[in-house]
């Protein structure tokens, strides 16, 4: 049991939850579009908040949060983080000064997903699993024994969007050739919708007309229940690549759950049936009669709660 400011630290928003007893007691969200003393502004909200729910920020176990970018673990510093424009910026040591803490913890948001998918939303069961949130990119972690997977090299991965070859037809930002994040992303799906839409004689055509370059997957969630199949070709081709990923770590690994969080994942069972149909072509019958492939549980706050959860097993 523990007391815990949690940030989940996104490019348009910071999720942001207080937790006493494993419980959320205040939940408040910031909007993070004006990075200038972005950490500094944050820290003044949550003051205002916990002053205004008679929370005693000296009486919290500690502060914890998850980052949009690649984090240096050993010193808390987020190495880099296109989303919110920093480099070697001092995550942790900004965050004791602020809140006046020593018990800091700083996290990639991916592997803060997925720590907390597996230990609050899968109670800890099984003891392997890895999470793919699709988003504005491609995060993702692992659960090994029971222990989050931080590598034994650079300590950095949670980029699984990257590298690879698994697609030759858009070229990724970061300059590695056939990156799944390009394609695989939410942001690479409503890419890939509008330029449809755009051709398309349905009533995906007609959403774009409604909604132009401003359509989503959100406005397409009817239409893909329905089985639209301008938008049932898009998905396919958007998840194909994601499907062979999944495949060499099932291969590799013999992880024995697979779980797809981010936007999209709010597609539910369609959006994992249409996964598991891809992945039929490309897992041996032996480990594909026995995948586990669920949707993420703990939707808006899983940064926080991994966050939490984490610290509770780490201060």
């Amino acid at each position: 049991m523990a007391k815990a400011l949690a940030i989940d630290l996104g490019a348009t928003s910071a999720k942001c939850a207080f937790f006493d007893n494993d419980q959320v007691v205040v939940k408040f969200i910031f909007d993070t579009t004006n990075r200038e003393n972005l950490l500094e502004r944050i820290a003044d909200e949550a003051f205002i908040v916990a002053k205004k729910h008679d929370i005693k920020m000296d009486e919290l176990d500690f502060v914890g949060i998850a980052v949009c970018g690649i984090v240096d673990n050993s010193t808390g510093n987020v190495i880099f983080s296109n989303n919110l424009g920093w480099r070697d910026y001092p995550t942790k040591d900004e965050l004791k000064r602020l809140f006046k803490t020593q018990k800091v913890i700083v996290l990639n948001d991916a592997k803060a997903a997925t720590f907390g998918e597996w230990s609050k939303g899968l109670k800890k069961v099984p003891s392997s699993m890895a999470l793919f949130t699709i988003g504005t990119g491609v995060g993702g972690g692992a659960i090994f024994n029971g222990e989050l997977v931080f590598g034994d090299n650079t300590g950095l991965p949670s980029e699984p969007g990257h590298g690879g070859g698994f697609q030759d037809k858009v070229q990724c930002g970061c300059g590695l050739k056939g990156c799944i994040e390009p394609i695989a992303s939410a942001t690479g799906i409503e890419r890939a919708l509008i330029e449809k839409a755009k051709v398309s004689k349905g009533p995906l055509a007609d959403k774009y007309a409604e909604l132009g370059e401003n359509l989503h997957i959100k406005d397409v969630a009817d239409l893909f229940q329905d089985k639209d199949p301008d938008v049932l070709e898009v998905f396919s081709t958007s998840m194909e690549p994601l499907a062979k990923v999944i495949s060499v770590l099932i291969h590799f690994f013999d992880i024995s759950m697979i779980v797809i969080g981010g936007g999209p994942s709010n597609l539910g069972k369609p959006l994992l049936d249409l996964i598991k149909n891809q992945l039929s072509n490309y897992v041996l019958p032996d480990f594909y009669h026995r995948l586990n492939l669920v949707q993420a549980s703990l939707s808006d706050l899983v940064g926080a709660w991994g966050v939490y959860e984490y610290g509770k097993a780490n201060i």
